[in-house]
This record gives C-alpha cells, structure tokens and sequence, in this order.
C-alpha cells in the first residue's frame, strides 16, 4: 500500500480549489511529479509544493492501493477526491468545500468537520465525517435533477439545511441533527437523521426519509399508520403529495402545529 502524507505549509487566506488531490491522479506519478501538479489559489496558479509539504513512496501504485492522509486545517481547501473511482483520504483535521465531488468509489475518512457540498453528485464509495457537516451533504448543483445517485454519507455529528436535495440513490446517515428541508425534491436513495428536522421531504417524488427525533411534518404528508422499527415507534407519512410524491417519511415525534 502506497502512503503520501500531506501538510499545509501555512494557513489560507483564500480558498484553494485542489480536485488534484485524488487516488486517481497521484497513483501513476512520482512524488516530485505530485509535487509540481497545478492547482488555483484564489485567481493564482500555483503547484502543490508550493502550499504543501508533500512525503511519501516516491515509485507509482495502483489507484486501488494508494492512500493519501492529510494532516493539519484543510478547512480552505476545496474539492479533494473529486471524481475519484478507489484509493482512500484520510483526513486529520477539517476539509473545505465540496470534498467527494462526484465521487464513484473509494473511501474519505474526515476526522474533523466538512464543509457544503460533501458528495455533491456522488455516485459511489463511501464518505465518513467524525464531526459536523455544512449545507448541501450530498446535492446536486445548481440546475442538475439529481444529486446523490449512490454510495454513502455517514455523519457522526450533526449536518446543515438542504440535506440531500434532489436526491436520487445511495445512503446518508446523520447521527445528530438535520437543518432545514433535509430530502428536498428527493427522487430515490435514503436518509436516516438519528436527532431532529424541520420539514424532513419538500418536494419528494420518492425514496425514503427517517427521522429518529423530533420533525415538524409539512401538511401535504398523509399520515398513515404506526410502526416500529429497531425498537422504535414511528408514525409513518406518505408524499409530499402536493408533488404527486410516494416517499416514504418516518417520524419517531411530530412537531404539530
């Protein structure tokens, strides 16, 4: 198993967009070749050696059997594992933006927290955070009718609003807290929220939503009967039906009102 370790050589004033740190493009390149790779700084090119220490087995290895661990604040670094098809990040720290980026496989580790847009359009793999998440876990940009089409988020603390939008495949588990309308305009996939949602399911056509605390439920949901699950009584709703939805909304307590 191939390792490269990666430090900033200092803090960020400016967001730095670094798609190039990725299984994919590491593996068939020597350490100095990583080194002299190209990313933006703000409205600056710069190489990566330029921001950050870079160590590790200098020979190539296959995608598959390359790891790359970051360590120190990457909060200002965006778009690592962009696209990226095998191979594992691991992340000592926090990640910026839109980190797993239509990520097909492989595997993010993020020890600290992630900022929007985690798995934006992510069709596979796996993404684990151990802290907090922003906006946007697992969306489609601007435009695009599905985001998340496969794989699977899981957050151990808690995400921001919107998480989900347009969802359309895969699984995400947050084990605290959802924002505002997490499943907005969802089409497929699965979302569990082990805390609490303000209006879990605008919009859905399909797919599944469970909300292990408490929810404030749309009045276009059409409550259906009681069920347990895993030891839990749930109240079971159907919608959103104002969109002609047949999602599946579980609430373990309703916010009325």
């Amino acid at each position: 198993m191939r390792q490269i370790v990666i430090k900033p050589r200092r803090g960020f004033r400016v967001p730095v967009e670094a798609e190039r740190i990725s299984p994919d493009v590491f593996a068939p390149l020597s350490i100095e070749e990583i080194r002299s790779l190209q990313v933006w700084e703000g409205n600056r090119k710069v190489t990566l050696s330029d921001l950050f220490e870079i160590s590790g087995e200098s020979e190539p290895a296959p995608p598959e059997e390359t790891v790359i661990s970051l360590s120190g604040d990457f909060s200002g670094v965006k778009r690592i594992g962009e696209n990226m098809t095998c191979g594992k990040i691991a992340v000592a720290g926090d990640v910026g933006m839109h980190a797993g980026n239509g990520m097909a496989g492989g595997e993010i580790l993020i020890e600290g927290n992630a900022g929007g847009w985690l798995g934006r359009e992510m069709r596979g793999g796996k993404i684990a955070v151990l802290g907090d998440a922003g906006d946007y876990v697992g969306a489609g940009y601007r435009g695009e009718s599905c985001g998340m089409r496969g794989g699977e988020i899981r957050i151990e603390g808690s995400a921001g609003d919107y998480l989900g939008e347009h969802l359309c495949g895969g699984t995400i588990t947050v084990v605290g807290d959802a924002g505002d309308f997490p499943g907005i305009a969802n089409r497929g996939g699965t979302i569990v929220i082990g805390g609490d949602a303000h209006l879990p399911g605008a919009e859905m056509a399909s797919g599944t939503i469970t909300v292990r605390g408490r929810a404030r439920v749309l009045p276009s949901f059409q409550r259906l009967e009681t069920v347990e699950i895993d030891g839990l009584r749930f109240d079971k709703f159907l919608g959103d039906l104002v969109d002609g939805g047949k999602g599946e909304l579980y609430a373990a307590s309703v916010e009325e009102g």
